[in-house]
Order: C-alpha cells, then sequence, then structure tokens
C-alpha cells in the first residue's frame, strides 16, 4: 500500500510541477519589454520564435492556459480519487466516525493539494520566471509553439470567445499592450539599484532635457559678441584676444543677417597680423547652422554632433536672430557646467545670512536647481524675465518682488537687462500677543 501511495503522490507532484512548467512559461513571455523581444529575435531561430510569440499573445496565453487547465484538472481529480480514498481507512484507524472520514479525507487531501500547487506550481515558478525572463523564453518558446500548434482548433475557439468577451466588456481585442510612459522610465531609473547616484543624476537631466526648447538654454543676441562683414581684421583679433570665445558669428548691416561666423585661430594667423582688409577677404567666413528657437535641445545636439557644427545661430519665429547655442551649452544641460580658465565669474555667489546672488540671465530650470525655488512658467525663460513680468516695468537697481516666501532684489543692471538678483528668504516677523487689559 506504501508504494501505492508514494506512486500517487508522485503522479500528483507531477502534474503540479507541469503546471508550475506552464506558469513560469506564462510570466516569462508576458513580463519580455519590447527591446528585449527585439534582442532575442536576433539570436537565432530560437529568438525568432520567442519574438513571434510574444507578438502573438493571443496564442501562446492559450497554450499555457490549457496546459494550466489540464494539470490542474488531473492533479485535483487524481488526488481527489485516490489519495483521498486511500486516507480514509488511516483515519478510521484515528478514530474518525466512518460517515466522517471520506469527507475529511477529501478536505485535507485538497488543502495539501491547494497548498503544494500554490507553492510548487505558482508562486514559485513565476518569481524564477520573473527573474530570467530572458532566458527562460528561450527554452519555453518552442515548447509552447507546438503546443499551440497542436492545439490550433482549441485556441482558435479560446481566441474569438476572448476577443468577443473583451469587445463586450469595452476594451480592443487587436490593442497591444501599454507603452512605458516617460515618467515610469523615470521612476525605473530612479528605482534602479545597479545604478550608481552619478548615473541616475545623468540619466535624470537627459529625461529633464528632452524636453526643453533651444530658448530656454540659448545666449540671447544682447549677449553675443558679433562681428560685421567689414570689420578690419587687426581690430577683430584685437576683440578675439580679449574675449574667451573660440567662434565668432559674422554678419552683413544688422544682426538679423547673419552670414556664417569666424574662428579665432583664423583671425590671429600669424601671417595675417595687422591687416586692415575686412574680415570677410581676408579669412574664412564659415556656414553656421540655424534652428528655430522651438527645437528640441537633445535633437539639436545629435545634428550639431553629427553634422560637426560647435555653433548655431537661434532663430525667432519672424526669422529674427534669437540669440546662439554651442555645443558646450547643450552638453552643459546634461552634464552641468562645464568651467575652464577663463570662467572667472560665477554664475551663483553664495553670500552670508542664507542669501545667494544670481545671474539674472539664469534660465527657469538651473534656477530650480541652484535654490530650489521653483519659479511659475509664464512669458519669459530666465529670472530677469520673471521679476520683469512681476514688476510690469523695467526696472531699477534695489527694487524688488516676493515670491513663496522669498524675496528676489534686483542688484545690477546691464543697460535695461536685469543683471543680478539676490535671493533671500523673507524674514516672518511675529506680532506680540495682545495683553489683557
Amino acid at each position: 500500500m506504501f508504494d501505492t501511495v508514494a506512486a500517487n503522490i508522485a503522479l500528483v507532484l507531477l502534474f503540479i510541477l507541469i503546471g508550475g512548467f506552464f506558469a513560469a512559461a506564462e510570466i516569462a513571455m508576458v513580463s519580455l519589454r519590447e527591446s528585449q523581444v527585439r534582442k532575442l529575435s536576433q539570436r537565432g531561430r530560437r529568438g525568432e520564435r520567442v519574438a513571434k510569440l510574444a507578438r502573438d499573445p493571443n496564442r501562446f496565453l492559450s497554450a499555457v492556459q490549457i496546459g494550466v487547465t489540464v494539470a490542474t484538472m488531473l492533479s485535483a481529480a487524481f488526488g481527489a480519487d485516490r489519495l483521498a480514498a486511500q486516507l480514509v481507512p488511516v483515519l478510521e484507524g484515528w478514530g474518525v466516525p466512518v460517515a466522517v472520514a471520506p469527507v475529511l479525507a477529501l478536505v485535507l487531501v485538497t488543502l495539501a493539494i491547494s497548498y503544494v500547487s500554490l507553492v510548487l506550481g505558482e508562486l514559485a515558478p513565476k518569481r524564477l520566471a520573473l527573474q530570467r525572463a530572458e532566458g527562460l523564453s528561450l527554452y519555453v518558446a518552442p515548447f509552447l509553439d507546438r503546443i499551440a500548434a497542436l492545439s490550433r482548433p482549441i485556441i482558435w475557439m479560446l481566441s474569438k470567445s476572448t476577443d468577443g468577451v473583451v469587445k463586450l466588456l469595452g476594451g480592443n481585442p487587436g490593442a497591444d499592450r501599454e507603452e512605458v510612459t516617460t515618467e515610469e522610465l523615470r521612476d525605473m531609473v530612479v528605482g534602479h539599484t545597479d545604478l550608481t547616484a552619478d548615473e541616475r543624476k545623468l540619466i535624470a537631466e537627459v529625461f529633464a532635457a528632452g524636453k526643453r526648447q533651444l530658448r530656454e538654454v540659448m545666449l540671447p543676441r544682447t549677449e553675443v559678441e558679433f562681428m560685421e562683414a567689414d570689420t578690419p581684421l587687426s581690430d577683430a583679433a584685437r576683440l578675439a584676444a580679449t574675449l574667451p570665445h573660440s567662434r565668432f558669428p559674422v554678419y552683413r548691416d544688422t544682426y538679423d543677417e547673419v552670414i556664417g561666423f569666424v574662428h579665432v585661430r583664423d583671425l590671429l594667423d600669424p601671417e595675417l597680423t595687422g591687416r586692415t582688409e575686412p574680415i570677410s577677404a581676408l579669412v574664412p567666413i564659415r556656414a553656421a547652422k540655424f534652428v528655430p528657437a522651438s527645437k528640441r535641445l537633445l535633437t539639436t545636439l545629435n545634428e550639431m554632433r553629427d553634422e560637426g557644427q560647435h555653433l548655431a545661430i537661434v532663430v525667432d519665429e519672424y526669422g529674427g536672430t534669437a540669440g546662439i547655442v554651442t555645443m558646450e551649452d547643450l552638453v552643459e544641460e546634461l552634464i552641468g557646467d562645464i568651467r575652464d580658465e577663463y570662467d572667472v565669474e560665477e554664475d551663483v555667489v553664495i553670500l552670508p545670512a542664507g542669501e545667494i546672488e544670481i545671474d539674472g540671465l539664469t534660465n527657469l530650470n538651473d534656477f530650480a536647481t541652484e535654490t530650489g525655488i521653483r519659479l511659475p512658467d509664464g512669458p519669459y525663460e530666465t529670472l530677469a524675465g520673471f521679476v520683469m513680468a512681476m514688476l510690469g516695468h523695467v526696472p531699477a537697481a534695489g527694487e524688488r518682488v516676493e515670491f513663496s516666501g522669498f524675496e528676489l532684489t534686483v542688484t545690477e543692471l546691464d543697460g535695461r537687462r536685469i543683471a543680478r538678483v539676490r535671493v533671500k528668504r523673507r524674514q516672518v516677523v511675529e506680532s506680540p500677543p495682545e495683553q489683557d487689559s
């Protein structure tokens, strides 16, 4: 009898493990990301089969469900029929009444099979499949494909029935799984333990830069050092020697008619020292890249890299010159400031008492990073633009605005432009409690 019981238990365990195989196969296929599917499709015939199945969920889900259902049904029926009957005499020997023993045996066997099925047939296989989805899918896909081929009539009927129910419930039977959103990707990056803090920060900057437009990061035309095409070479070389820039936009008549740019190396060529002819006649005017102010930062960076351009002229919606961007400006938006020996002035200066003095041309995102204060969006891109919008006029030095518990004071002007702003937390003076008369 012991051999018979052991054989029956072994058969039940076999059916449970078969169900566990199908459960693991389902999770392995379902949890494959699109990037993994594309990679697997390039790994020979097995990989192609995985990709084919993954893109036809009705086919493999139906095959899996057939396998799980058959295995579960066999383990339950076999256990109830054989094991419960063999447990009845044991219970009767322990003093359980004859009328109660069959029912109790059935309940105990059902509970035992259910527990083992949950652990060995569901939870453990699915957890392992989640951890090794890519590798496991390569092994299970051929078997699932054969099961699906053999069960094609049943799968066809199940698929049509499923499509009908999905449509009845308001779903789209032909729709694929939902795409991962940008927010979900960002959350995945933040929670990824294999990435260092610097790597997570860099990826977060890439996500942020993907939404940013050139108007938010460009150097405005009022701050650009232009050179007129008719400028004598000696004057242009003298100016270039005093500035930290390597490239200068060249224009005719007005700043809106930029014809290209000159490189400082051409201006300081020893063979041309002292020449007074116009720069347009002596040095090469290199073709400039023109980009709209609404163009995305990352797109522009990729184009400039592919074209070997280090400077681009930003054009507004009216065709005029709005400013310039350089390769360095765009890279700095991803990895932070790149300072060299010519960058002598700090954009942000920490003052006593926790005050901060910051450049008025700081864009809103950089201002939030430096101070922790997020200014509202509006018809402006910089801190200076926000202050002007709040005041409603061109300010004088010393004028201030208040926002969200902070005081922003104009400390320096460059013509009519706000050059520097001091930021400090506003002091809240509490009135003394009133004395009882």
